[in-house]
């Protein structure tokens, strides 16, 4: 879940991970976009584990740099999640709009991890989001994807120590 996080007068970016109402951990977003000066950035990455499956987080902008994606990685991780929200203005989404999973995919094949991702759909104040919520393997190669504009559920197997 992702959430603006206050600690010590400081604002961060910040996705959490919980279990059955419990905190697990957090990651606080590393790349920051200009948009985001009221944020500091995050420094440190965590390795998380559901049912066996071993995985990091990556928020949004974070994913274009192949360093964020190698800390993921070298935590031993499988799974790379990228809890995503690109509400933008109509003329750059239209831009971006088909360039988010050949990033993301370049991560998967840069480290051999699945990525899941989780973006905002719809339309508000003049900003529009299409997506795409989706699972890539480590190919990079998109497995299962909502349709774009779409809200709903994605279901996918991603195999265990993968």
């Amino acid at each position: 879940m992702g959430l603006i996080e206050r600690e010590d007068g400081r604002l961060f970016n910040t996705a959490i991970v919980a279990h059955r109402g419990a905190l697990i951990g957090r990651y606080r977003k590393a790349h920051l976009l200009d948009g985001e000066r009221i944020f500091y950035a995050g420094s440190d990455s965590r390795l998380f584990e559901a049912a066996g499956l071993r995985f990091g987080i990556n928020i949004c902008h974070d994913t274009n740099f192949p360093e964020a994606a190698r800390k993921v990685a070298d935590l031993g991780a499988s799974l790379i999640v990228c809890p995503a929200n690109n509400m933008l203005r109509r003329k750059t989404a239209e831009a971006f709009r088909d360039r988010h999973n050949a990033v993301r995919g370049e991560r998967c094949r840069e480290t051999g991890l699945w990525l899941v991702s989780a973006d905002e759909t719809g339309e508000r104040d003049g900003r529009v989001s299409w997506g795409p919520t989706a699972v890539l393997d480590p190919a990079g190669e998109v497995v299962a994807q909502l349709p774009l504009e779409k809200a709903g559920l994605l279901v996918c197997d991603i195999p265990v120590g993968a």
